[in-house]
């Protein structure tokens, strides 16, 4: 089967006024945290394509396979609509309650933690935000990836080298279908040879390969369009690859109350527990890759430059 080409995603047969409206929304939830929106962000909310719809409930087999929301394919994720994304910034990721950490929801997963752009308080005008998941009941979160389109990017990855989350529901055929459809329709609004790569992969055809969930994990035979080793090669292609993960300190949702609506970027009149800085992590050559992503969270900018500043600050974790 070949790739579906790629036209404006199919879900922009949303009303256009509904997708602007929403669009607008969230560039004034943007300004109001202080958090610029990604341009390939914004463009799939322009679109529609963050969107379900009143038809959703009733017909979303047929949509998935036809006119799917970006990201349909990738396992565990849902948008969030304008309201929630407020309720989500209102009530719990607002700089007031979270140590002056500012949050941009705009996604969750089923469990309602929530996928966010953040910055550190020290972060620089303009600066790029990383990707965070947010659990809704811990008291730790943790960044993914350093920018939305390498978030955008991974996830539809991940979403080609396992198929298995779909087949509860579908077929293999309408696996791949979906997957690809996917893939076309989301990443015809990334970046050209990003949109190549991921189209090119995507019309591979779906073999069987064994994969492992973690290191102690017993393997598991599933289908996919692109193979284990593939996956990590074209992760390792995004500008975080070389970090470690990084987690930081955040209060749980149910701790907190609404903020008033003066207070959502307040400075840190509620403080969560202290998260080690990247200037600690730096001074202990083993916890470097940490100091690295610690350094991202903060101010944003490139892995050279972060490994620069760590590397200036203690030359031994070289």
């Amino acid at each position: 089967m070949t790739v579906p080409t790629t036209p404006p995603h199919p879900a922009a047969a949303v009303a256009a006024d509904a997708a602007f409206a929403n669009a607008d929304a969230l560039d004034d939830l943007a300004t109001q945290v202080g958090i610029e929106v990604p341009a390939l962000l914004r463009a799939l909310v322009a679109a529609g394509a963050t969107f379900y719809g009143p038809d959703w409930p009733g017909q979303w087999r047929t949509l998935c396979l036809t006119q799917p929301p970006a990201f349909i394919s990738c396992e565990d994720f849902e948008w969030m609509d304008a309201q929630e994304r407020a309720d989500a910034a209102q009530e719990w990721l607002h700089a007031a309650a979270q140590g002056g950490r500012r949050f941009l929801p705009f996604a969750q997963n089923g469990a309602g933690d929530a996928y966010c752009l953040t910055l550190g308080v020290n972060a620089l005008p303009h600066t790029v935000a990383p990707v965070a998941l947010v659990p809704h009941d811990d008291d730790e979160a943790m960044v993914l990836h350093a920018s939305f389109d390498d978030f955008a990017a991974a996830m539809l990855l991940q979403s080609m080298a396992d198929l298995s989350h779909q087949m509860d529901e579908f077929s293999l055929e309408e696996a791949v279908t979906q997957t690809r459809l996917d893939v076309a329709c989301t990443s015809a609004l990334m970046l050209a040879d990003s949109a190549e790569r991921l189209q090119a992969m995507a019309g591979q055809a779906p073999q069987q390969q064994s994969v492992q969930d973690g290191p102690r994990a017993r393997p598991r035979d599933v289908w996919a369009l692109i193979s284990p080793q593939q996956l990590a090669q074209e992760l390792e292609r995004l500008p975080d690859a070389q970090a470690a993960p990084l987690r930081f300190s955040v209060v749980p949702r149910w701790e907190l109350r609404s903020a008033p609506a003066q207070e959502v970027n307040a400075p840190t009149a509620v403080q969560s527990p202290a998260a080690p800085t990247w200037q600690s992590l730096a001074a202990d050559p083993a916890t470097r890759r940490q100091a690295i992503r610690a350094y991202q969270a903060e101010f944003g900018g490139d892995l050279p430059t972060a490994k620069a500043a760590v590397d200036a600050l203690n030359p031994l974790s070289r």
